[in-house]
């Protein structure tokens, strides 16, 4: 009688080993047994889902760092942004947020610098995400996780540029010069600035001159790293101006353009009102004495006849304390 062997697809692992005559790790004092506990912040790890098994281990998986490049708010831009923190925290994600103080002398040269620090900022906190943003842009909601869900080093969305200052042939936002809405992830050489994520670990790379410059120099500082913009051409965004194109500008205007910014720059008070419409009884929301918004959880909104729990009492009394979940304001030479 012939005898019947186990599939090896039945027997176990450790069974399957030992016929190998491979010691298996399958004790804490084994020679090969290497001890592995990784305090993970947050939910990054569920949110990862299917992406951890090709992620390398990060302490902080999924955490944001949002970089205001500037304060000087247009219309509606900041509650925007607000309302965008609180979908991405709401959606689990861990997410802050850092105005970059304007050092300029002119009322544009400290950008590069800006953005430089930021990069350097985000290495610091030990984030996994760097989103920066304009002071001239309105995000929606979703603007952040949508971008969050493609996994690449470098994504910005579609821009849409209300004010049409120039044509595009003259300003274009990017090259190709023309991408269609709604056609997908698309590659390009470079992309206007506006809105940008970053997974952290490109700055390992990318030389500290490439914010120095143009959009085109930007990409092609990644470009000479093995890297490239990718646009979410799904993703949409406004900008309430089109790019400043200086050197297109006769002299008068460009001297003039940056007397009036100047002017603002150091004078304006910031525009940080909550969005159309705001009600602080029914809307997620909190509006601090001087009319500065926060998209924080409304406690007393109720959901299905109970109380949203969402925000706990220390969050809610920072909040209170003229610091929302996501920060409060440092002074004129601090906070960076």
């Amino acid at each position: 009688m012939v005898e019947q062997k186990t599939p090896s697809s039945v027997r176990s692992l450790n069974e399957r080993l030992q016929a190998l005559g491979i010691d298996a790790i399958n004790r804490s004092t084994h020679p090969m047994a290497c001890a592995s506990s990784w305090d993970h912040a947050g939910r990054g790890m569920q949110l990862l889902d299917k992406k951890a098994d090709y992620r390398y281990p990060h302490i902080y998986p999924q955490s944001i760092l949002v970089t205001a490049i500037g304060n000087l708010w247009e219309k509606h831009c900041w509650s925007r942004l607000q309302d965008m923190m609180l979908h991405t925290a709401m959606a689990g994600y861990s997410i802050s947020i850092q105005e970059m103080l304007d050092g300029s002398i002119f009322s544009s040269d400290a950008i590069g610098l800006m953005r430089w620090s930021a990069s350097m900022m985000a290495r610091d906190a030990g984030v996994e995400w760097l989103f920066m943003v304009d002071n001239d842009v309105l995000l929606n909601k979703d603007t952040l996780v949508r971008l969050l869900e493609h996994d690449r080093p470098v994504v910005f969305p579609l821009l849409n540029d209300l004010e049409q200052r120039y044509p595009v042939e003259v300003a274009p936002l990017s090259a190709p010069v023309y991408l269609a809405p709604n056609t997908g992830l698309t590659p390009v050489r470079w992309s206007a600035m506006s809105v940008m994520l970053f997974n952290v670990k490109i700055f390992n790379v990318l030389d500290s001159h490439a914010w120095w410059g143009t959009d085109y120099h930007f990409g092609q500082a990644l470009n000479y790293t093995g890297h490239r913009i990718y646009v979410d051409t799904d993703t949409v965004v406004d900008v309430v101006r089109g790019p400043s194109r200086h050197s297109a500008k006769e002299y008068e205007e460009f001297w003039d353009g940056h007397r009036k910014l100047s002017d603002r720059i150091h004078h304006e008070e910031r525009d940080r009102r909550p969005p159309p419409g705001f009600n602080p009884l029914k809307d997620d929301g909190w509006v601090d004495p001087n009319g500065c918004y926060f998209a924080v959880p409304n406690k007393s909104k109720e959901t299905n006849g109970a109380m949203d729990k969402v925000l706990d009492l220390d969050l809610q009394r920072q909040a209170e304390g003229n610091a929302s979940v996501f920060g409060g304001f440092s002074g004129p030479f601090g906070g960076e």
